[in-house]
Formats: C-alpha cells, structure tokens, sequence
C-alpha cells in the first residue's frame, strides 16, 4: 500500500511539472512579438507557374521558422497573402492593404516595384527588388528606401562588355 502511495505521488509531481513546463512554454509562446510579412502573390496571371511555387516557398520557410521559436528564438512570423496576378494596379492595392503592418515589401514583379518605389521611399517601407527593378536603386543615395539584392538587370552589363 506504501509503495503504491508513493508510485502516486511521483505520478502527480511528474504530471504537475509537465503541465507547468509546457504552460511557461506557452505562456513564453504568447509573449513573442510578430514581424508581419505582406506576401504579394501571384498564383494566377501569365506568371503563376512562378509566383506560386515562390509564395508557398516563402509561406513554407516563415512556418518552419516559426515552428523553431521565431527569428532567433524571439520573434515569430505573421503573414497574409495578397493576390496580384502580376498587374501592378491590384499590387499598389496590396501593398495599401499591408502598408500599416509592414517593415519591408518584396513585390517580385519589376511593374510593381517601379510603382512602390516612390510610395516605400514615403511610408518608410523597404522595398526589396532583388533581380529584377530599377539598375539606379543599386545607388543608395538614389533611392534609399530600395534594396536591389543579390542583383538587378544590369548589374552585369560591365562583365559582359569587358
């Protein structure tokens, strides 16, 4: 009868400690603050075969880290995805969308990215164009707001010519 008493009473302080383990781990969980990523889409249009695989690619990483605690263990992912259908008016209309929630924006369309240009340089929003955009956004000075990286258009034209 001891034996069982005391087999029951591990049982409880194992399980209390259990459940006040995952509890810190969820409050802890609770606590973390959110990056918001506005995901300007395209999985219809002339360049779905792209823009989904890109999308869900980007959805699939910010969940993967978000499932290994967040951005270094202390920020986790929030997003939403906005169809544009690679047309530059209905990307100007997500970005509007997003515009209060969001620190950067990746439109992954040269269109779309010539029209916020301007707009991230206002609100104060990076503009990530990587590949593809303006060859003068490559100038920090021009447009401070745009980062062109790894590359744009042009930046190999002097490789090539030489």
């Amino acid at each position: 009868m001891r034996r069982k008493s005391i087999l029951i009473i591990l049982m409880i302080v194992f399980v209390a400690s259990f459940v006040g383990v995952t509890g810190q781990a969820m409050a802890a969980e609770e606590e973390k603050p959110e990056q918001f990523v506005g995901i300007l889409a395209y999985r219809t249009g002339p360049f779905a075969a792209g823009g989904s695989g890109w999308s869900s690619g980007i959805e699939d990483f910010m969940a993967l880290i978000n499932m290994r605690g967040g951005i270094n263990g202390k920020i986790m992912y929030k997003w939403e995805e906005c169809e544009t259908a690679y047309n530059t008016e209905r990307g100007v209309e997500c970005y509007n969308r997003f515009r209060d929630k969001m620190a950067k924006v990746h439109p992954l369309s040269t269109g779309i990215t010539y029209a916020l240009i301007p707009k991230g340089t206002e609100d104060h929003i990076v503009v990530i164009s990587g590949g593809y955009g303006r060859a003068d956004a490559s100038d920090g000075t021009v447009f401070p707001w745009v980062f062109t990286v790894p590359t744009n258009y042009w930046s190999q034209n002097t490789a090539k010519i030489k």
